[in-house]
C-alpha cells in the first residue's frame, strides 16, 4: 500500500524542518540583540585588506581568502555606504585580517604574505566611543541571522539619539560577531581608496 510510503515522506519533512529549526535557534535565531554606546577595545589596529565595490553579499569571496592566508586573526570587513540610501553598485567595502592591536606590531612574515597576496596595509584609529552590539558566530547562518537583526536594532538606536555613526565596522572572532561604528574619528577609519569619495 501506499500509506508506509507517504507516512515515510511525512516523517522525513518533519525531521527535516526539525533540523533546519535547531540549525537556526543554534545560530542564533532568537538571540536578543543589545545595542550600547560604549568604548571600545577595537583600536588602534593594523588591517590588511582588499577593497570591494558593488553589492555586499558578494565580499564573501575576500573573507574566505583572508580566512585561508591567516586563520588565527580575527578579520574585519568596514562597510562604508547604507545600502537603504545608495544603489548596490557603488557600495563601498574595506575586508581583511586584523594583523596586531594597540601598541603591538604585525608579525612581519603575515605582512608580507598578505601584500605578497594583492592586501594592502592600513593603521586604524581608536574611536572614543563607538555604538556598538554583539551576535553569537556560530556557523555560517550566524552572519546573515546577525545582518538582519542587528542593523536595524543600531539603525534605530542611531537615529533616536540623533547619533553621527559611520561606517559599520564587522569584527568576526572565534565566537562573536561584534558590531561597532565610531562615533569620532570616522574618517580615519577610510581606507586610501576611498579616503578622496569621502572628502569630495
Amino acid at each position: 500500500s501506499k500509506e508506509p510510503l507517504e507516512t515515510w515522506f511525512v516523517v522525513t519533512f518533519v525531521l527535516l524542518l526539525l533540523t533546519i529549526f535547531v540549525y537556526l535557534l543554534y545560530s542564533g535565531l532568537f538571540y536578543s540583540v543589545t545595542v550600547s554606546t560604549s568604548d571600545t577595545k577595537y583600536g588602534p589596529m593594523t588591517f590588511a585588506y582588499k577593497t570591494h565595490k558593488g553589492p555586499y553579499k558578494n565580499v564573501g569571496d575576500i573573507f574566505t581568502e583572508s580566512y585561508i592566508l591567516v586563520p588565527d586573526r580575527e578579520q574585519l570587513g568596514i562597510y562604508y555606504d547604507d545600502p537603504e540610501g545608495v544603489s548596490p553598485d557603488e557600495l563601498r567595502a574595506a575586508v581583511g585580517p586584523i594583523l596586531a592591536y594597540g601598541e603591538a606590531k604585525a608579525d612581519p612574515a603575515e605582512m608580507e604574505k598578505m601584500i605578497k597576496e594583492g592586501f594592502k596595509i592600513a593603521h586604524l584609529p581608536k574611536s572614543s566611543f563607538v555604538v556598538t552590539a554583539t551576535f553569537p558566530f556560530r556557523s555560517t547562518c550566524s552572519i546573515f541571522l546577525a545582518i538582519y537583526k542587528v542593523y536595524p536594532k543600531l539603525r534605530d538606536y542611531i537615529s533616536e539619539r540623533n547619533l553621527c555613526a559611520y561606517p559599520a565596522l564587522e569584527i568576526y572572532t572565534d565566537k562573536d560577531i561584534i558590531f561597532v561604528m565610531p562615533l569620532s574619528r570616522q574618517e580615519e577609519f577610510f581606507v586610501s581608496e576611498y579616503q578622496e569619495e569621502e572628502m569630495s
